[in-house]
């Protein structure tokens, strides 16, 4: 081999090694890259499954709180038409007393609301047709006197002192009363 030869052979053995030098540093710097690459899509990928595992939490946490809310608010409306129901029932069984009974809680009311002055008493056509004289007399005894005239009641009374009128009437004692009486039910049946 001539000393030409032996140059170009030393060359391309030299251009060789610093190729697979390069080559051996271009894979190791890709492999470098490929890894940081990696790292950061497994980052992404946890970061995304967190993210979509609270996303489904939070769904179901506000799902089951409005199932709740529901549940309640069903609930109470089941709650309030019972309690409605016994109201009724009540105002219904009140009215319909015999006429003792009934005109003993009539003395009652008027014992409460009425006061000692002149005045009237206006009553149902019922009710005036049915009058005891224990409850005229109690009526007399507060300086009350019953009208001929009747209102569209369904139980209790008018007090009427000049132009002023108390509406005690069965059906507005109650709607007065409302709140507390279905709360007292409410205790009652659901405390």
């Amino acid at each position: 081999m001539n000393g030409l030869d032996k140059i170009i052979e030393e060359i391309a053995a030299d251009a060789k090694t610093a190729a697979e030098k390069t080559v051996g540093e271009a894979r190791t710097a890709a492999k470098r890259v490929i890894d940081r690459a990696k790292t950061e899509a497994d980052a992404i990928r946890a970061e995304a499954k967190e993210k979509a595992e609270l996303e489904y939490e939070r769904v179901i946490t506000r799902a089951q709180s409005t199932g709740e809310i529901t549940k309640k608010s069903a609930l109470l409306r089941e709650k309030q038409q019972i309690i409605d129901g016994i109201l009724k029932d009540a105002h219904i069984k009140l009215v319909g007393l015999d006429d003792k009974a009934y005109f003993e809680f009539m003395t009652k009311l008027l014992n409460k609301y009425a006061s000692n002055g002149k005045g009237e008493l206006i009553l149902s056509k019922k009710d005036l047709s049915r009058l005891t004289d224990g409850f005229k007399a109690a009526a007399e005894k507060k300086g009350l006197t019953i009208s001929d005239t009747t209102r569209a009641i369904d139980g209790g009374f008018i007090l009427s002192y000049g132009d002023i009128e108390e509406n005690c009437s069965i059906e507005a004692l109650m709607e007065s009363e409302r709140d507390t009486l279905h709360d007292t039910v409410n205790g009652f049946l659901f405390g």
